[in-house]
């Protein structure tokens, strides 16, 4: 379904042949869309284990969609450092290619239960906020700050 005038769509056969040629371990792999009520991304399970999230707008084009995908990586891998919940860690960035124009990324799956205002309760560090979690280890880096690029831009 069309949400946005500017909106890009992807298929699960694109984002397939996407993981394929640009992260071949995880080619073989089961793709599957994951129904969601977002409007900024698609999101696509990979395997058990992953999910590859894909930008629905082209807002600033490429080059600004991947900054952002950057930027976004590095926040998640500092949230993933510091959080005392598990949260979704970066793992890869994928490149344009063949039936998709941007950039997207890929991060770890969490499995639950998605919060809603009827499941949702405060607890403790969350409801605090950042001053709840613990400071940044100095010269510590989470497993999730190394972030894989591939594509036709990094040159695989």
């Amino acid at each position: 379904m069309t949400m946005h005038e500017d909106q890009v769509d992807v298929t699960t056969g694109t984002v397939a042949g996407l993981i394929g040629d640009q992260f071949p371990e995880w080619g073989g792999l089961e793709v599957r869309f994951l129904p969601s009520t977002g409007t900024v991304n698609a999101i696509f399970r990979v395997g058990d284990g992953l999910a590859a999230r894909f930008p629905l707008r082209a807002a600033g084009g490429a080059a600004e969609v991947s900054a952002a995908l950057r930027r976004e990586a590095e926040a998640s891998a500092e949230l993933a450092r510091v959080s005392p919940f598990p949260v979704p860690e970066p793992v890869a960035l994928g490149e344009p290619g063949a039936g998709f124009p941007l950039p997207w990324s890929v991060q770890t799956w969490l499995a639950g239960t998605a919060a809603t205002a009827r499941r949702s309760r405060p607890v403790g560090a969350v409801r605090r906020g950042p001053r709840g979690l613990p400071g940044r280890s100095p010269g510590g880096r989470h497993p999730g700050a190394a972030v894989q690029r591939r594509g036709a831009a990094a040159g695989s």
